[in-house]
């Protein structure tokens, strides 16, 4: 019997998905298409914005710094 995926539900966009992200700047839990940029800036320090925190300047900057 194979066991069907738990889904989630999108925090930004109310979509059901069954792998969520949390963003770094806002603390949403976000679905792929919400998530507008990943960065890996070593091997433990993975880096996630979501597209509302990209509108936002500040956040943007940081997150670009890093």
């Amino acid at each position: 019997m194979v066991k069907a995926a738990k889904n989630y539900v999108c925090e930004r966009c109310k979509k059901e998905t069954p792998f969520m992200e949390v963003c770094d700047y806002c603390s949403r839990k976000i679905c792929r298409s919400c998530e507008k940029a990943a960065a890996t800036h070593s091997k433990t320090d993975h880096t996630i914005i979501c597209r509302s925190c990209w509108g936002d300047l500040r956040k943007r900057r940081r997150f670009k710094s890093r």
